[in-house]
């Protein structure tokens, strides 16, 4: 039997998954700290120690690895990386990085983690389609877009910002220096604050001293006006950006993942309201579906793309 390693290198940990490839199964997940120091080369350092472990646990020899996929928090272009802040990495290539500390020969790929994420999620449905696009909504939004089977990067590894599509018209600075993105609608900033600025006209069952998405959609699902008005703010945005995309890809399916899509049903079925609107051709009826790997969609991608 063959094997691969998925791995999801983090600003604070890194996560690795050792899987099976036929039948494909997770053997063994585990995670570790996110080297702090000396970044080019401990991060590497590390991975590759972790891997010698999990090997050694299970009794596995070199030959029986098909591959090593790495998921990593910045653009990426054919496993070269300009710059990535969170790791304090600047002009890395990561493939031959990586493969110089490998005390074996090893197929090793690498790519953003959005994109990776976008993989293992399409790649986890009982049939996985070729054309797919994959929002994860958190403190930023992200996103990954999968044509023919083949994740997106672009001509500079941009591919897939999808949270920095500039759909409104705002005065607020983004992170990227430029205004009115997804992201300034639909990250954690924008939620608690447009929630803030509501409650200011309007009646709210939300405690405000304490307050989280999770509490704002929580009252969305009791009928509370604030709420309900972020939730419908929310998914205007998204599926304005969607109707954009599709009629660019012509997807089939639309994936919504990260922790604020935990708010559930309730935020698809609003998503869909508002994009069969916006929607044009026959991209009207494309599904839109929750995310089901959740923190594994890394792990699960890369060793995916380690496969493939």
């Amino acid at each position: 039997m063959n094997f691969t390693f998925g791995i999801d290198v983090g600003g604070t940990n890194i996560k690795l998954g050792l899987f099976s490839v036929d039948p494909f199964e997770m053997i063994e997940k585990n995670e570790i700290a996110t080297p702090r120091h000396e970044q080019r080369s401990s991060i590497f350092v590390a991975i590759v120690e972790q891997v010698t472990l999990m090997m050694k646990k299970h009794s596995l020899e070199y030959s029986q690895i098909e591959g090593i996929g790495l998921a990593v928090p910045c653009p990426v272009k054919n496993g070269y990386i300009s710059v990535c802040p969170n790791l304090h990495w600047k002009d890395v290539n990561v493939v031959e990085s990586l493969s110089r500390y490998l005390p074996f020969s090893m197929r090793v790929v690498v790519s953003n983690d959005a994109n990776i994420a976008a993989y293992g999620e399409n790649h986890s449905l009982s049939h996985p389609y070729n054309n797919a696009i994959f929002y994860t909504l958190g403190t930023g939004v992200g996103g990954g877009i999968i044509v023919n089977g083949q994740i997106v990067e672009g001509r500079t590894g941009s591919g897939g910002e999808i949270g920095h599509m500039p759909v409104f018209e705002g005065t607020e600075m983004c992170g990227c220096e430029k205004t009115g993105c997804l992201e300034q609608a639909c990250g954690t900033k924008a939620i608690l604050d447009y929630a803030k600025l509501l409650s200011q006209k309007h009646e709210s069952i939300i405690d405000f001293r304490n307050i989280s998405v999770k509490s704002v959609f929580d009252a969305a699902k009791e009928n509370d006006p604030v709420g309900l008005m972020v939730l419908d703010r929310v998914a205007y945005y998204l599926a304005r950006s969607a109707s954009i995309l599709s009629v660019s890809l012509d997807p089939d399916i639309i994936i919504i993942g990260g922790g604020v899509a935990r708010v559930g049903q309730i935020l698809i079925d609003r998503i869909v309201s508002h994009y069969q609107t916006e929607a044009r051709f026959g991209t009207v009826d494309v599904p839109f579906i929750l995310a089901r790997t959740g923190n594994d969609a890394g792990i699960i991608g890369a060793a995916k793309y380690a496969k493939k």
